[in-house]
């Protein structure tokens, strides 16, 4: 499941925003096995988006301004790229994990948001993927 809700935890009507909006990408993954899962998230984004930071926390939950996350998992490996956020992570034991990355609309357009991927390193024909939405980015006055 991916979201995408404003810095104070609300929904936001990805139709409707302005250059320069600030956004949190939530990305929880759920697990249907009960098996060790080793697995790779890649997120695309759109042109309009760039990756300010990533939302981690060694304890588990952030704390200030991003508490309301509540639990979130370190993975092994991250990347924030240009165009993707990529991380790796075990999933086990059917337990939901959650990631959580902050982005801005920089350019004014219409895009899609695609969906999270989520694979199984070593099974290819075990995968996931979050739907995709439309994104409209107003340029600022």
């Amino acid at each position: 499941q991916k979201r995408v809700l404003g810095l104070d935890g609300r929904a936001v009507d990805l139709e409707a925003l302005v250059q320069g909006d600030r956004l949190v990408i939530d990305i929880t993954v759920s697990p249907h096995e009960q098996r060790l899962i080793p697995a790779i998230l890649t997120d695309l984004l759109p042109p309009g988006f760039e990756i300010e930071a990533e939302i981690s926390s060694a304890e588990g939950a952030p704390r200030g301004a991003y508490a309301w996350l509540g639990q979130i998992v370190s993975p092994s490996m991250s990347e924030t790229r240009d165009d993707r956020y990529a991380a790796a992570l075990d999933l086990t034991q059917r337990r939901p994990r959650r990631l959580a990355y902050i982005v801005r609309a920089v350019t004014p357009g219409e895009y899609t948001l695609p969906g999270a991927v989520v694979e199984d390193m070593y099974r290819s024909d075990v995968y996931a993927r979050s739907q995709t939405r439309r994104v409209v980015i107003a340029p600022r006055d």
